[in-house]
């Protein structure tokens, strides 16, 4: 479970830069607004509740399929079939491809971000709902993490665990940003420009790359599992 959870954290990091640059400006205003800690509070816990929940379908509803399909290999723990591990380098394909796209397009501002952000909690709820419904189809890096929570093969429960983590991760940016602002007061409002700033010019780049890199990992690991040398060994 230890060693899930060491290669959940980076994918979730990894994540997390597709959510942090379509943040940044409803948070801000959020922070400029009245009872703001209320209001950027019940975003963040609509990001939380509605990413747990579709990751959590996701997973599970993955299982049961993933079952059907493999029930007389479910005693082999660490000894994937060859559909398992063309699963793996499947995703991997995928990533590639998205962090290829993603590195060959010109940058351009989303919708998200000129939309106007909500100003009581209710709707800041649901406005980050929204946001992660329309942004969970893209979510590669956490199709990925599923991957890796499914070969290792664990109880329902720890499955649970394992993806409240990974969505504790992928917000903890975010929820570092809004500590830091209540921590530095004003100096927190020139932090979070800073921020913007910096995934409007970097982020894109940050997220091309390591969707290579993770991609290339996950590709290597499948291929390597063949050859009795994976790169990414679960062990409970």
């Amino acid at each position: 479970m230890l060693n899930l959870l060491y290669v959940l954290t980076p994918i979730a990091l990894l994540d997390s830069t597709s959510i942090t640059p379509l943040s940044i400006v409803p948070m801000a205003l959020l922070l400029a607004g009245r009872r703001p800690y209320v209001t950027v509070s019940a975003f963040l816990l609509g990001l939380y509740v509605s990413y747990l929940v579709m990751a959590l379908g996701f997973l599970f509803g993955l299982s049961q399929v993933f079952e059907q399909l493999n029930r007389w290999l479910t005693n082999k723990l660490q000894n994937p079939d060859a559909l398992d591990l063309l699963l793996q380098i499947g995703i991997g394909l995928v990533l590639i491809f998205f962090g290829t796209k993603i590195a060959t397009k010109r940058k351009r501002k989303t919708e998200q971000r000129k939309k106007s952000p909500p100003a009581t909690p209710a709707q800041a709820f649901v406005f980050a709902v929204g946001l992660n419904v329309v942004g969970f189809p893209g979510a590669v890096p956490y199709f990925a993490a599923a991957d890796q929570i499914l070969r290792a093969d664990l109880p329902s429960l720890q499955m649970f665990v394992a993806v409240v983590y990974y969505v504790s991760v992928f917000l903890a940016p975010l929820i570092l940003l809004v500590v830091l602002k209540a921590a530095l007061g004003r100096r927190g409002d020139q932090l979070l420009s800073r921020v913007k700033d910096f995934f409007d010019r970097w982020g894109s780049r940050i997220v091309a790359v390591l969707l290579l890199g993770l991609g290339l990992i996950l590709v290597a690991d499948g291929i390597g599992w063949f050859y009795g040398a994976p790169l990414l060994p679960v062990v409970d």
